[in-house]
């Protein structure tokens, strides 16, 4: 069966870790089978700075996705999240940890504003994936990874590309040493995280 192009934008700000995500889910794909292009266009990945990653699923040949053409948004931190909202569309899920990083010198709105506004145009999850990672995982770096997690809980287009399973296998490929077992538990407790939210947003409706 052949699939059609899926296409994620990861938005977050340097140092978090974007560029590690992106090889995660390139990596979960070839465990797949599934063709897989990754691009890094805008920003710069110091620590601090804008950051956005496309991460095309399917056959297809550009690497980059035309703005509002994206199934998938996993937002680091919630002001890049806002800042590239116009990649997704009405019908787009959204995965965004409720972190902020503050810019320098500058005001900034508050999550409730952003959550306010960002779900009047996208089907929204805000997942307190810092948070879990901080205080669960006693690893902050783990945040992307439980975004990933919740992601494949929350969207049954993605999980029909990589599974959970496949994930894993991947986490062993991209990580070395202890930090295989500690992310390992990360991706497994985002997809716990993501099917609680999940069911939680059936019940309300």
């Amino acid at each position: 069966m052949v699939l059609k192009r899926f296409n994620i934008l990861i938005a977050g700000v340097g140092g978090q870790g974007l560029l590690t995500l992106g090889e995660l889910i390139g990596n979960a794909a070839v465990e797949s089978g599934v063709d897989v292009t990754i691009a890094e266009v805008h920003g710069l990945s110091q620590r601090g700075g804008s950051v956005v990653v496309h991460v095309r699923l399917g056959l297809g040949s550009s690497p980059v996705i035309p703005k509002g053409a994206a199934d998938l948004v996993i937002g680091l931190e919630a002001i890049e999240t806002a800042r590239y909202i116009d990649y997704a569309n009405k019908e787009s899920l959204v995965v965004m940890d409720s972190f902020i990083w503050p810019p320098p010198l500058s005001k900034h709105p508050s999550l409730k504003q952003i959550v306010s506004e960002v779900s009047k145009r996208v089907n929204l999850f805000v997942v307190e994936a810092s948070r879990i990672a901080r205080e669960e995982l006693k690893a902050v770096v783990t945040a992307n990874v439980i975004l990933l997690g919740c992601s494949l809980a929350l969207s049954k287009e993605l999980y029909s590309y990589i599974s959970l399973e496949a994930a894993i296998k991947a986490v062993k490929r991209v990580f070395k040493g202890k930090a295989i077992e500690v992310n390992e538990k990360a991706l497994i407790r985002g997809y716990s995280e993501g099917e609680r939210l999940g069911a939680k947003r059936r019940n309300a409706q």
